[in-house]
Formats: C-alpha cells, structure tokens, sequence
C-alpha cells in the first residue's frame, strides 16, 4: 500500500480507500461519519503510531466554533486551529493562548490582495511585486526591497492580513475544523494590542452582520449608490479596488451579475458590498424587511441610540434657529473614526442621524455578543457628546448649555 497519499474510489454505494497512513496490515479501523461531506477514518492505534499527540476533529455551527475557540484561549493552548470554511482552509496558530499568526490556502488571502483591497498598495504595485517572488524571496520582502512598504508598514500589514484571515472564519455558517496540539511553530509571530478573546468578539460580531447582510440578498437584488458617480469617483480612483467595484456596479447594478465577474470568492465579494452599504455609498434594493427581534438583552443599546436620535434633533433645531450650518462633514469624519478595520459600523445620512443599515448592523453584531453590545454603547455615546460639543462650540453659551442639561435629565 501507498502509504503517504491514500486516496478513495467509488465503487456502486461503496467508499473504498486505496493506502492508508499506517503500512501495518493488521491495523483495526474505524470511520465515523462528521458531516454530508466528511467520514474520519481512525485507526485505533494511530495516537500511538504518529506519535504526534493527539488531535480532535469536528464539524459545528459558528457559534459552537466560538465557543470551542474561547475555550482554547483561556485554557492557554499552544498548537494549530486548523479550519475548512467551505471555501479554504485556515490555519490558526496560538501560543499559550494567544493568536500569534494565521494562514490560508485561499489565493484572496495572500499578503498582496489583502493589501489591495484595502488600498494600502497599487495594483501595479501587486503584480509587479508578484513576479519578483521566488521560492526564497517572499512578496513582502519584496515590497520592502522595492521601497513599496517601510518595515514598520510590512509589520501593520502582516497584523492586518492575521485579522482578515480570522475574520472571515466567522462569514461561516457552519466549519469543520481540527485541533493540533504542539503542532509546527508559525513562521513568525504577530503581536497584537488587543487581547485575543477581544479579537475573537470582534471577528464573530462582524461575522453576525455579515450573515444577515448575506440573508437580505436575493436573485433580484440590485446596488443603488447614495452619492454621486461623480463624487464616488473622485473618492474612490479607478484602478483600485473598491473604485473597479464601483464602476462595475454603476455599469449592471445587478448583485448577482457582481458575483459572476468578480475575481474574489463570493464571501469575500459580498463582504467589500456590505462595507460600501456601511459607508453609506449605496443600499441593496428592493428593500427587504430586516425582520430584527431587539430582545431585552440589548435594551442599553436601544436606550443609547434613543438618546442620540433625541440630542441630534434638539442639536439640529438650534443650529437652525441659530442660523449656523450645522458641521456635517466634522460629524461624519468623527463617526467614521468609530468604526473598526474591516466593517464601518458608523455612517450617517443626510441628516447626521445613523442610517438604517448602520442601526441594523449595530443590532446584528451585538445580538449574540453582550461584550460587543457594551463596546458599541460607548461608541454611540462618544457620538453623542462629540454632537454636544460641536454645540457649545458653534452656538451661544446658553443654548447649548440648555440642550446639556436636558440630555443629562432624560438620561439619569
């Protein structure tokens, strides 16, 4: 038998394996069935024989995986998280418990597209750099021997394709994943200014927004921009990622047609839409009804967002009667300031009151996650005092005093 790649036939209702990772014949097997797509053939001797520790496998919903990670982390593991999304498989390497790099079978995944879809390099950049790499010399050496990146902007980059690897784990459904203890150390460690089990909320939240985004899109789904072509083009320059996005969408605003020509795996392209949604640039038509449950849980959350709607109309009302523009631009630049890297979560409409995508998505990252829920209060309530002090800076003393003061009864 050909025992270093065994390989399995089909043979009338029959799976028939042909090698095996063992050569001893008398090996007793077994086979455990773990999804529609997956049998485990073990042999009973194998921890013994491989002598690499043993390992456990299984297939589980996402927030099962989440679990199964924060327990990991805080029991201080130190090996491999191997995960199959569907579309890739990720490799998950911690050290004590601690997230220290990722990788990905996934070509999007690769340093260079990371780098490219979030604008940090050209695409000449990308394909210039991609043909100086050998089999010794790696794309970001490359980039640093080229002067394209500096070493401090490779070390940011490094960090920002671990986050993005780890972050589409959780656009999942359902994973099958597999734990190595002791496994190979990782090619280099990253260190990370948030905790891991911070990382870890962060990335499960954005992956709950990410499947109700996904569960609003139809057959008949269509973009709509909110800003002018004009004014898109001028923010977004052809050439890159989100500016190719936009004039493939202002050319057949068809979502379905954007998922036949993008290059990127339908995840990965139906997540850049649900950023340009969450900035505000365009919104999915027809409308679907999002169908949201705000359950008792998030009632912080709602009281919070109340008081925003309550402080911006009274702010509003007196920069009217004031005769003063109210500082749009200054309210927008500070509540972009709020989202995190990879999912705007902050946007306001023409009004400077949160959209109703921005209100769904706050809604849908906090629902399974009070941690997230208490992060987003703070960010809604840093939005309101930032519109309080815009007032005591443009109005007279009084009126926005006034305004404090009422914001301060209703809130106690």
């Amino acid at each position: 038998m050909n025992s270093a790649s065994p390989t399995v036939i089909q043979q009338d209702d029959n799976l028939v394996v042909i090698g095996a990772p063992t050569p001893t014949e008398d090996t007793k097997w077994r086979a455990e069935i773990l999804d529609a797509g997956r049998v485990l053939l073990r042999a009973d001797d194998m921890p013994t024989l491989s002598g690499t520790g043993h390992r456990a496998a299984a297939s589980c919903p996402i927030n099962v995986f989440r679990d199964l990670f924060h327990g990991l982390v805080v029991a201080g593991f130190t090996g491999v998280l191997a995960v199959d999304t569907g579309y890739g498989v990720k490799r998950i390497f911690l050290s004590q418990g601690a997230v220290v790099f990722a990788g990905s079978n996934v070509i999007d995944d690769r340093l260079g597209e990371v780098l490219f879809r979030e604008s940090h390099i050209s695409l000449d950049d990308l394909t210039r750099s991609a043909a100086e790499v050998t089999k010794v010399r790696k794309f970001g050496q490359v980039l640093v021997g080229n002067k394209v990146l500096t070493n401090v902007q490779l070390w940011q980059a490094l960090k920002l394709q671990v986050k993005q690897i780890l972050r589409s784990v959780f656009m999942a459904e359902q994973v099958f994943c597999e734990i190595m203890p002791g496994a190979p150390s990782a090619p280099t460690e990253i260190v990370f200014a948030e905790s891991t089990l911070d990382l870890l909320e962060e990335f499960y939240s954005y992956g709950c927004a990410f499947r109700a985004f996904l569960g609003r899109l139809n057959a008949e789904s269509q973009v709509k921009f909110l800003i002018s072509p004009d004014k898109a083009a001028g923010t977004y320059q052809s050439g890159t990622f989100f500016g190719d996005l936009i004039a493939m969408l202002n050319q057949e605003p068809s979502v379905q047609a954007l998922l036949n020509s993008s290059k990127l795996i339908d995840a990965y392209t139906i997540g850049a839409l649900l950023n340009m949604v969450n900035s505000g640039i365009c919104k999915i038509v027809p409308e679907v009804e999002h169908g949201l449950k705000v359950s008792s849980k998030l009632a912080p959350l709602k009281t919070k967002l109340d008081a925003h709607g309550y402080v911006l109309q009274s702010v509003r009302k007196a920069f009217v009667e004031a005769g003063v523009e109210f500082p749009m631009q200054d309210a927008r630049a500070f509540a972009a300031t709020l989202s995190l890297d990879g999912l705007p979560a902050f946007f306001l409409d023409d009004n400077a009151a949160f959209g109703r995508d921005c209100v769904v998505g706050l809604i849908n990252q906090s629902h399974d996650s009070p941690e997230r829920m208490r992060h987003l209060v703070v960010c809604v309530d840093s939005m309101i005092q930032f519109i309080l002090q815009m007032a005591g800076d443009n109005l007279e003393y009084k009126v926005a005093q006034s305004i404090r003061q009422q914001y301060r009864s209703v809130s106690l």
